[in-house]
């Protein structure tokens, strides 16, 4: 009778050391599957209008225009979507693992508390719109994964990535200006302020090779390359940094450029010089409705070019023809 009261007792407490494993096994589990934002957040996300980064005194402040995500910090200049569906990818996609300490005495050693500033990696994500605001606080590194607290909340997390942004505003600007296959133009014209011109033909549609137009036909060959860099340097343009053309006494262009496509679009810029800096803008963009180019022809921007970019732009003929 006693051997039977201790078997039953002993299976008891295997029965119940079981029943704590699979508790826990499970409240684990409740973690890896919930994700670090709630449907309400996911909504505020959704219809954001502002969404700001903040690292000590630096701050990125996007703010969605028409439609289009800007950056207040460049005179709303449009923001580099890549860089905007990576935040908002890493946002959604981001899980809870298990919760850390709730006691706000230990928030500045994790790099969660209100300033952000505590540790190396620690920033700030700030979400408004209409349907309502939330804050997330992005704290140390564990592991491959990241401390984070939703402001206003003691609560201390560790999601299972790591996020990393950069709180640089000029970081976060699209300054592609074109992106027009070398296929599709046809012609290119520049014309130097002292009346040289160099008039740029291509054979067929197709054709990647310009040809200069009066140069014999046995210097074509070899040169091509030359040509093809100068027109490339317009036609696939990403600017180092832009400003309002208001802000800037530009006087007559140093340059003018001209690109004609087989469907019939046309881009016209121009190269301008002032204190030591270059900045291109763009003229005129009339596109094609059998073509797919990219072009920013908002009249309000300048862009800046640096020096090998003018160097690629500003050719005459006794650079492109070597023979």
């Amino acid at each position: 009778m006693r051997k039977a009261i201790i078997i039953v007792g002993l299976l008891a407490l295997v029965l119940f050391v079981l029943a704590l494993q699979l508790r826990d096994r499970d409240h684990i589990a409740d973690f890896d599957s919930r994700p670090l934002l709630n449907e309400e957040r996911l909504a505020i996300l959704a219809a954001s209008g502002q969404i700001r980064l903040l690292r000590d005194e630096r701050v990125v402040t996007l703010v969605r225009r028409d439609g289009l995500w800007t950056v207040a910090e460049h005179d709303y200049f449009p923001a580099q979507r890549e860089r905007l569906a990576a935040l908002l990818h890493a946002m959604r996609g981001a899980r809870l693992q298990e919760p850390q300490t709730a006691n706000p005495e230990h928030h500045s050693r994790l790099g969660v508390d209100d300033s952000a500033a505590a540790g190396e990696n620690s920033f700030r994500v700030d979400v408004s719109g209409t349907e309502g605001e939330f804050g997330i606080i992005y704290g140390n590194g564990v592991g491959t994964g990241q401390l984070i607290r939703f402001s206003g909340e003691d609560q201390v997390w560790l999601i299972n990535r790591a996020l990393g942004m950069s709180t640089n505003s000029a970081d976060w600007l699209d300054l592609q200006v074109a992106e027009l296959p070398m296929t599709f133009a046809r012609q290119a014209k520049w014309q130097h302020a002292d009346g040289e011109t160099l008039l740029l033909n291509k054979g067929e549609k197709g054709d990647y090779n310009f040809r200069l137009e009066g140069l014999a036909e046995e210097q074509q060959s070899g040169n091509e390359r030359w040509m093809n860099q100068m027109v490339l340097g317009l036609v696939s343009l990403t600017a180092q940094d832009v400003r309002p053309r208001s802000e800037l006494e530009l006087d007559q262009p140093m340059l003018t450029m001209t690109v004609t496509t087989w469907g019939g679009a046309e881009l016209e810029a121009s190269l301008h010089e002032l204190n030591g800096r270059h900045w291109l803008l763009i003229d005129r963009f009339q596109p094609s409705e059998d073509e797919e180019i990219l072009v920013n022809a908002d009249p309000r921007w300048a862009f800046q070019l640096g020096p090998g970019q003018v160097e690629q732009l500003n050719k005459r003929r006794e650079d492109i023809v070597r023979d």
